[in-house]
């Protein structure tokens, strides 16, 4: 699901910010919620897709750092 969705996400979040960074930052954040999900049980230990498992060490450590950037330094603001 995290590899068939993740585009449309990326482009959503792309055009709802008016293209104001790269791709590879939209790609990063469509990330959020699509590489670790709650089991079935909805138990609290997180199990990690098998699209973000795909990944190497680096990209992943690359999307997270993009991620927890834009969470702590990014625009609060709606316009």
């Amino acid at each position: 699901m995290a590899e068939f969705y993740r585009e449309t996400i990326a482009q959503g979040l792309k055009q709802f910010d008016n293209a104001q960074h790269d791709d590879a930052f939209y790609d990063a954040l469509a990330w959020e919620g699509l590489s670790q999900y709650k089991d079935a049980n909805n138990n609290h230990e997180l199990i990690y897709s098998e699209a973000w498992n795909k990944l190497s060490a680096y990209e992943q450590q690359d999307i997270l750092d993009t991620i927890t950037d834009e969470k702590q330094n990014g625009s609060k603001e709606c316009n």
